[in-house]
């Protein structure tokens, strides 16, 4: 048989198939010959390509099957791609997402413990993640389980596309309901020893990035972005988490900056554009009764621009445990709604009243400044159980541009020192 191959090459060139025989000629030995010499080598090199990468620790997803066009589901290239650099021997691997590209992901989940001492990926290019119609339950887009040792880096060109305006006004996004459906982008679970750096992650489902039962975690040069009315798309979510640092990153969404909820202790937010958006937060805590913690949190040199809220702490009524050793310093605040908040009555607009409430103690204001978009700068408003104790503020100056502005305060106990305005009446 006389064998005519026809290459349909892969972007690697490393795939050929043989489309169509004819009648045997007097070459047609030496022809199948050569077709099977060709193929042989053909696979033998994307071996070789594979082995190339596995040697000096790179794990291209290219080199897995992703396609990269923005249209294939590269779901699968991406999880193989994971589980080969985390079974990776020596001290390092690396997974690379290329850039230039735009690679389909659809949920998933990259789980260690990883027989390397650290490993990296580097989202150089673009990730996108598909329509609500592929998600089946999934409270995530991308997670990061049981991991030690992991950077997660974009060089300043990796995107996370979450292409949330499909969620945000759909029937799967239940906004008041206590289970919200729309999945959070990236998730960090149980890990240790991790960064986060250098990516923008945009149009979230949800939050942009969460980090939950997980320690020594360090987010930074960070960009976060959504529109201001969409609906709880925190630019970082902590939770149930310690020694965490978010640094020198900006964040433009319609939901908090950051928020640091239960469970969190020694968090520090340094050097943070906050705007639009609602918030640095702490909880909200207690909610439906629960006995929730925070401790130990550092939020310095932030800029809240043109946001709803800026250094905040609210708690729900009715809730149990305790927010304390919180400092804000340094904070800067421009055209803000409600710039300084404690709100002991946090509650969604169907909750009875209670008069317990989560014990707020050992907050301090230093050195903040700037304006007030209403006439209420500072907004303290605490239980009559007296569970709002030791507030200090020092140095406070928040302008009204229109006039005289003020500060509502209710049953919060502690004491004033430098110049504070606007004075806050039931402090010494």
């Amino acid at each position: 048989w006389h064998l005519i191959p026809l290459r349909d090459c892969s972007e690697s060139g490393d795939i050929a198939r043989v489309t169509h025989l004819t009648r045997p000629t007097q070459m047609g030995i030496i022809g199948i010959r050569t077709a099977t010499l060709l193929l042989a080598a053909l696979a033998w090199r994307s071996v070789l390509v594979a082995a190339a990468g596995e040697a000096d620790g790179v794990f291209n997803v290219k080199d897995y099957g992703a396609r990269g066009d923005g249209t294939t589901d590269d779901t699968k290239a991406f999880i193989d791609a994971w589980t080969a650099a985390c079974g990776a021997r020596g001290s390092s691997a690396s997974l690379l997402v290329p850039a230039g590209k735009s690679f389909l992901v659809g949920p998933a989940r990259f789980s260690g413990p990883c027989t390397s001492t650290r490993i990296t990926v580097q989202v150089m290019g673009t990730i996108t993640a598909p329509p609500p119609g592929a998600w089946s339950g999934q409270n995530y887009w991308m997670m990061f389980y049981q991991v030690q040792g992991l950077t997660v880096t974009g060089g300043s060109t990796g995107l996370l596309d979450g292409r949330g305006r499909s969620w945000w006004w759909s029937d799967k996004f239940n906004r008041y309901g206590d289970i919200y459906k729309a999945p959070t982008a990236l998730v960090v679970m149980n890990c240790t020893d991790v960064e986060l750096s250098q990516f923008s992650s945009k149009n979230s489902p949800q939050m942009h990035i969460s980090v939950s039962q997980s320690s020594k975690v360090h987010l930074t040069q960070l960009t976060t972005t959504a529109p201001w009315d969409s609906p709880n798309t925190d630019g970082v979510h902590i939770d149930r988490s310690q020694d965490v640092r978010v640094t020198r990153s900006t964040m433009g969404t319609g939901g908090e900056c950051v928020s640091i909820g239960p469970g969190s202790r020694f968090v520090t937010v340094d050097g943070i554009v906050c705007g639009p958006g609602r918030a640095v937060s702490v909880g909200s805590l207690g909610r439906k009764g629960a006995t929730e913690s925070v401790e130990y949190i550092d939020v310095k040199n932030v800029q809240f621009i043109n946001t709803s809220s800026g250094a905040t702490i609210k708690t729900w009524q009715g809730g149990k445990g305790y927010a304390r050793s919180i400092s804000f310093t340094d904070i800067n605040f421009t055209n803000v709604d409600r710039p300084v908040v404690i709100n002991q009555f946090y509650a969604d607009p169907y909750h009875v009243p209670n008069m317990g409430a989560v014990a707020v103690s050992n907050i301090t204001y230093t050195n903040l400044k700037g304006t007030s978009r209403y006439r209420t700068a500072v907004e303290f408003y605490c239980s009559e159980s007296g569970s709002c104790t030791n507030t200090h503020v020092n140095s406070v100056a928040i302008t009204f541009p229109y006039g005289r502005a003020e500060a509502l305060c209710q049953n919060a106990q502690g004491d004033t020192s430098g110049y504070v305005y606007p004075k806050i009446p039931c402090l010494r």
